[in-house]
């Protein structure tokens, strides 16, 4: 049995459906779109990344955001909703592998042959 929890269910949109639709996914889409420099920075200065960026957190809003994706899938089954988490997904998922490229670069050999601290 589902849980269900009911809220507003007196109120009602007051444009056409469709709008909120089209706002959430261009809103979602939005924020796909602003990973694109975040990400081509994070590949060209891993070093600024391994500083800037946290690993932790980051893994932790990537795996909040698997959770979100899941329960687009098994109890919403909405594709507006899959398509807006899914595109932030991807554009974290991206964030969390290169700090993870920055964090091997920065353990790799050093030019003396000793790694880094």
């Amino acid at each position: 049995m589902p849980l269900t929890i009911s809220v507003l269910e007196d109120w009602t949109w007051p444009w056409p459906i469709w709008t909120v639709h089209v706002a959430y996914l261009l809103s979602g889409l939005l924020i796909a779109v602003h990973y694109i420099p975040q990400v081509r920075r994070a590949w060209q200065f891993p070093e600024a990344t391994l500083y800037a960026q946290s690993l932790a957190t980051w893994s932790v809003w990537t795996l909040c955001r698997v959770v979100a994706f899941t329960y687009g899938v098994v109890a919403l089954h909405d594709l507006v909703f899959l398509v807006v988490v899914g595109a932030d997904l991807f554009g974290r998922m991206a964030m969390v592998a290169l700090i993870g490229r920055a964090h091997a670069i920065s353990a790799g050999p050093t030019l003396s042959g000793a790694s880094a601290p």
